[in-house]
């Protein structure tokens, strides 16, 4: 860091500084917020952060402090432990402890850890408002204190709490960048010939000619460390003058050099001890007696020398180097072998110290014996490898996944055959297990695969399942199958086959049947069956409680299909009393979830209390996973019982706190339930943005985001997305959700072919509710769709069966939104259902058919349509349907001999038809040949005069029959785009010829 100005006495920075006073002003009266000062090195940005700390003492805000720690081995959390060190508030003891709670809970994810870790600081930090934080070189700062500063920039936002950071603008990385991104920033740049002059006057106590400030300020860019050091080395030479700065050796080349000349006035020990320093990152007086080689050497003297050079400056807690270009330099003047000795020397001190009862966790912990011991090279690497895989514990057990990944990392390439009490094997596992928890699946994956491959040549039975269970529980989390993770359980399960090893085996096994009946079609596998029956029996012999319930979770999910709760759910209850003796909390809520869904797919009214009852046990689990799982089924329940606004609050916050804490089923949960909402009221979004190119979902985009557009109304847009759309891409899964999605979409736009594939598909289950997995959505009753299904295909009977049952099974579970919503569609079926429309209302065309209404303009087609439908079973001729009175001749024969003698032998079968259909007692079978031989006869007579003599072509009777049935089939084009099933009936029931009929095959009451 460069050093300050004295106080009150800071120079050249009015503007910056009256920019970081009205932030502290508005932040201790309002809200503050996070302001950032960046520059070079030695540009001020630490004197603009001590003289706005000052000015907040002044005024009664308190003030925090936290420095970024520069050099290897910093622990997590480094500038955080700093900021809460300074205060006293109810949440201290739990921000400050945090990390020391976490440890040995490496099962924990991450993200939820650093959710809590977060909760607590943000505490702390609002109880002592107002307030003023300063965040010093943040381009040193570790990543999970600036991810921690990311997060309380946001949470922070409305408290009154400034958080006021600075840092080296070339020196940031990709994450300070991407927080700088988002924050205030004041640059700074050098100062003016003014800035300038004043400070010199300021280091000499001399004001400087305006030649010699210009000359300077050119030469330093106005850099006020570059300024202080030439005017304290012109001091120190006793020449004042434009001239001094022309000397070689006068003028920096680099501020190092100029450095280099103050430190070769301290004499060659305190230099040694301020190498050690350097190489220790840290002046802590009690590491370098430890380390120094001369135990003669005074510590306390050397560092006062070094003090009064103004290379170190004391502090309260101790000495620090005044900037760290002197730690720069004195490192680039250690050679390598000199570099590796001091390594080890501090290595082994801070080793002895903690030995002695000083916890060499207050400076560095593992993390830093690890650093110093692999930069001492091969005389140390048995200590390097031994605290790489402490401080890869250590960061597993404080969270902190990427550090642990680079330190198991390090000690894998430390490890040789022999060395040490953990194998490779072992690890390869820990490392890969640390890849997965920080984000890195495919390092993770391969990393398992490497271990696998070791375990194999052991053999290791237990590595190798270790292996398998983590490809595993890979491959269940991105939802996809997994030949290669099917293949290492089952080469697993072979090799833990041999005895001794049924816990284990069981847990293979049990991980193996899940993979196996999710990478299969939507019914149960036997062969994923009989592998879990298999685990249930193995954990049942090893009489292992935990191992029992993942089976029986297993057992569960290889039987889990529509309709299968009975199976289901006495396995769920035997899973919960295994859970329960083995104490796991997490599997007993699992167990209980599932028994809600099988309870509510069944209708039972016990169900919504049993979700409820899962609610209140999951939010008490203590993790953040159990608050989201809490919220998200919150909102189910509310969804399932109607309450459209408080299931959009919690859904809402179940997504911010799933994507906080890195849950990749957050912002599915979320999109399969606004989906829901959608239906029954709640605002629409789209759903096919929510799902990635890698989930298995994605070939169903188009479905998804036609199934919002149909609940917003959007039938054209509907039609456009489907465009195209084949059923075969309708997965099979071991829900209902898709019955909700598909007969919503295909009853509004689909085609004839997908409404009757969706109604087949889907008719089996008539009877159940449809859910998401384990209550993550509720869509309502199969029935209710399959009535819409109905509806949309023209068969009213069965839409109204269909429709009544759904408000009936609605009101036995206690949904009453929902049956409002089939009751609605259930008098709109029944007033169109039972009497079918066809008539003209205020210039446009009602058309009703079996419960779908349409409309159409006026046309000459359709009134003649009307006119056939108004009597059925009658001929009409085509002159009554132009409104002419008689027809006239013609030329040519309408019909040639043969062909009416065709007429005539039809017309004879016909006859003989109605005999036997009278004789056998079948009236309808009589009727309909009765129908079809009067239409025969009548376009008989059509084409034959007097006497049966042949009537013309050229006639006006074959004019005007041609006309009609243009008219006729014209109409029907048109009805057939927007109601399928009305131009089929009317294809099937409508005649034309001179004379035209309507024969339905039952009686129909059109309302005309």
């Amino acid at each position: 860091m460069s050093s300050t100005e004295p106080a009150g006495r800071l120079v050249g920075r009015d503007a910056v500084l009256a920019v970081t006073g009205a932030a502290l002003a508005h932040a201790s009266d309002a809200a503050g917020g996070l302001l950032l000062v960046a520059g070079e090195p030695g540009i001020g940005k630490s004197a603009v952060l001590a003289e706005q700390a000052r000015r907040a003492s002044d005024a009664d805000v308190g003030v925090l402090r936290g420095i970024g720690w520069q050099g290897a081995g910093a622990p997590p959390y480094w500038l955080w432990t700093q900021v809460l060190s300074g205060l006293e508030t109810a949440y201290v003891g739990t921000a400050s402890g945090l990390l020391d709670q976490m440890a040995g809970r490496e099962g924990a994810a991450a993200a939820e850890a650093r959710f809590r870790i977060f909760e607590a600081v943000c505490g702390a930090l609002t109880d002592a408002a107002p307030l003023l934080v300063v965040l010093d070189d943040l381009q040193w700062a570790d990543p999970e204190s600036l991810r921690l500063l990311q997060r309380l920039h946001r949470g922070l936002a409305a408290e009154r709490v400034l958080l006021l950071g600075a840092f080296r603008d070339d020196d940031a990385g990709p994450q300070l960048r991407a927080l700088v991104g988002s924050a205030s920033v004041v640059p700074l740049t050098g100062l003016d010939v003014n800035g300038v002059s004043a400070l010199m006057a300021l280091v000499a106590d001399v004001w400087p000619d305006p030649e010699l400030a210009a000359a300077v300020q050119r030469r330093c860019g106005g850099n006020p460390l570059f300024v202080r050091e030439l005017t304290q080395l012109m001091v120190a030479r006793g020449d004042w003058s434009p001239g001094a700065l022309r000397t070689p050796d006068a003028v920096p080349a680099g501020v190092r050099d100029t450095l280099r000349m103050r430190l070769a006035r301290l004499s060659r020990p305190c230099v040694d001890l301020l190498e050690l320093a350097a190489i220790a990152s840290d002046v802590a007086p009690v590491v370098l007696a430890e380390a120094a080689a001369d135990d003669s050497l005074s510590i306390a003297e050397l560092l006062e020398e070094a003090g009064r050079a103004r290379v170190l400056i004391a502090e309260s807690y101790g000495w620090r180097f005044a900037h760290d270009l002197y730690r720069e330099t004195l490192l680039a003047g250690v050679t390598p072998a000199r570099r590796a000795e001091l390594h080890a020397a501090v290595g082994r001190a801070l080793v002895a110290l903690s030995a002695g009862g000083t916890d060499p966790a207050a400076v560095g912990g593992a993390a830093r014996l690890a650093a110093h011991f692999v930069a001492a090279g091969p005389p140390t690497a048995a200590d390097a490898l031994h605290w790489s895989v402490q401080a890869a514990r250590e960061a597993t057990s404080r969270l902190s996944h990427e550090d642990a990944a680079r330190h198991y990392s390090t000690a894998l390439d430390l490890l040789r055959e022999g060395d040490g009490p953990v194998g490779r094997t072992e690890l390869l596992l820990d490392l890969a297990a640390a890849l997965e928890r920080s984000g890195d699946p495919s390092g993770a994956r391969e990393t398992y695969l490497r271990a696998a491959a070791l375990a194999r040549q052991a053999p290791d039975p237990t590595a190798l399942a270790g292996a398998a269970l983590g490809i595993a529980a890979l491959g269940a989390r991105s939802g996809t199958e997994d030949p290669v993770g099917v293949g290492l359980l089952q080469e697993s399960a072979g090799l833990t086959a041999t005895g001794g090893h049924d816990a284990p085996r069981s847990r293979v096994l049990a991980a193996l049947a899940r993979a196996l009946r999710h990478g299969a079609l939507a019914s149960p596998d036997p062969v994923a069956v009989a592998t879990a029956d298999e685990a249930v029996s193995l954990a049942k012999a090893a009489g292992d409680a935990s191992a029992i319930a993942h089976a029986l979770l297993a057992r569960h999910d290889v039987v889990w299909v529509p309709g299968a709760a009975q199976l289901r759910l006495p396995v769920l209850a035997e899973m919960a009393a295994a859970a329960g003796h083995a104490g796991d909390r997490d599997l007993v809520a699992e167990a209980l979830v599932l028994r809600a869904a099988a309870l509510i797919e069944q209708g039972d009214p016990a169900g919504p209390a049993e979700l409820a009852r899962y609610i209140r046990l999951v939010d008490q689990l203590g993790h953040p996973r159990g608050r989201w799982a809490a919220l998200s089924r919150r909102a189910t329940l509310a969804a399932l019982t109607g309450q459209i606004e408080e299931s959009l609050s919690s859904s809402a916050a179940a997504l911010e706190l799933g994507r906080a804490i890195g849950l990749p089923d957050a912002a599915g949960v979320f999109g399969t339930l606004r989906g829901s909402l959608a239906t029954i009221g709640g605002p629409v979004i789209d759903l096919g943005e929510l799902i990635p190119a890698a989930d298995p979902m994605w070939p169903i985009r188009p479905l998804l985001r036609a199934w919002g557009q149909v609940n917003a109304g959007d039938l054209d847009g509907a039609a456009a997305s489907m465009r195209g759309f084949s059923v075969r891409r309708v997965p099979d899964k071991n829900d209902l959700e898709l019955v909700a999605v598909t007969a919503t979409v295909f009853a509004a736009v689909g085609s004839a072919a997908q409404r009757e594939w969706t109604y087949r598909r889907f008719g089996p289950y008539a009877g159940l509710h449809a859910l998401v997995g384990g209550c993550a959505a509720y869509h309502g009753v199969v029935d209710h769709y399959l009535g819409i299904l109905a509806a949309a295909l023209g068969r009213a009977t069965d839409a109204i069966e269909h429709l009544a049952a759904a408000v009936a099974l609605y009101e036995r579970l206690g949904a009453a939104a929902w049956a409002q919503r089939s009751q609605a569609e259930l008098d709109r079926v029944r007033s169109t259902g039972g009497h079918d429309a066809f008539r003209l209302v205020g210039g446009a065309w009602q058309l009703a058919f079996d419960g779908r209404e349409v409309h159409l303009p006026d046309a000459k087609g359709l009134r003649d349509i009307a006119t056939l439908l108004a009597a059925p079973n009658r001929p009409v001729h085509v002159f009554t349907l132009l409104g002419r009175d008689a027809p006239a001749t013609g030329a040519d024969p309408v019909l040639d001999r043969r062909a009416v003698a065709e007429f005539r032998a039809r017309v004879a079968q016909l006859d003989a038809e109605v005999d036997e259909a009278e004789s056998w007692n079948d009236p309808d079978r009589a009727a309909r040949a009765r129908v079809e031989r009067d239409a025969v006869m009548s376009e008989l007579r059509a084409a034959t005069g007097l006497g049966g003599r042949a009537r013309r072509l050229g006639d006006e009777t074959e004019r005007a029959r041609k006309t009609v049935t243009a008219r006729v089939h014209d109409a029907m084009r048109r009805i057939e785009l927007v109601e399928p099933g009305l131009a089929r009936h009317l294809h099937a029931c409508v005649h034309t010829g001179t004379t035209c009929t309507y024969t339905p095959e039952a009686p129909r009451h059109w309302l005309l």
